[in-house]
């Protein structure tokens, strides 16, 4: 067995690089991370073109898609289309996130209940500007003092 340790980052395509890290970092609240791959030779050889933001201790490495991304329905909120991310608030900044979502006109599914076992109280669903699902949730164990996953690099 592998037994990793914890999960660095993670990688979501995107159609347009400015658009992509505009949206996580003023609608999501993520600060500005990265470029890498802007020589046009090493794009020609393969290596993907991308930046990275971070929320908090987690790095999303936004990649342009080296091919067209089918777009899922304007009213399709939630699912697996590309790559699907959930992102945890507390549940005093859960109601603010919504606001928020409003407020920019970004439209989400939500709330939506989870069942009273599970960890999960409640989660909205939308989508970033390449179509990738989002999904914001609220813990019930918020108070559960975890240890933070450690971000082993940015970029």
């Amino acid at each position: 067995m592998a037994e990793v340790e914890s999960l660095s980052h993670s990688a979501i395509c995107v159609h347009d690089l400015k658009e992509a890290e505009e949206f996580y970092c003023n609608v999501l609240g993520a600060r500005q991370g990265s470029r890498v791959n802007f020589k046009t030779d090493d794009a020609l050889r393969g290596r993907s073109v991308h930046g990275s933001v971070i929320l908090e201790d987690y790095l999303l490495a936004l990649m342009v898609a080296r091919d067209f991304m089918p777009m899922p329905p304007k009213d399709q909120h939630r699912g697996a289309h590309g790559f699907r991310h959930a992102f945890r608030v507390s549940r005093s900044r859960f109601e603010k996130t919504m606001e928020e979502l409003k407020r920019r006109d970004i439209p989400f599914e939500g709330p939506v209940d989870h069942p009273e076992k599970s960890p999960f109280g409640q989660s909205i669903y939308f989508k970033d500007p390449s179509g990738n699902f989002l999904e914001i949730l609220w813990r019930r164990d918020e108070n559960v003092n975890y240890p933070k996953p450690y971000v082993y690099g940015v970029g």
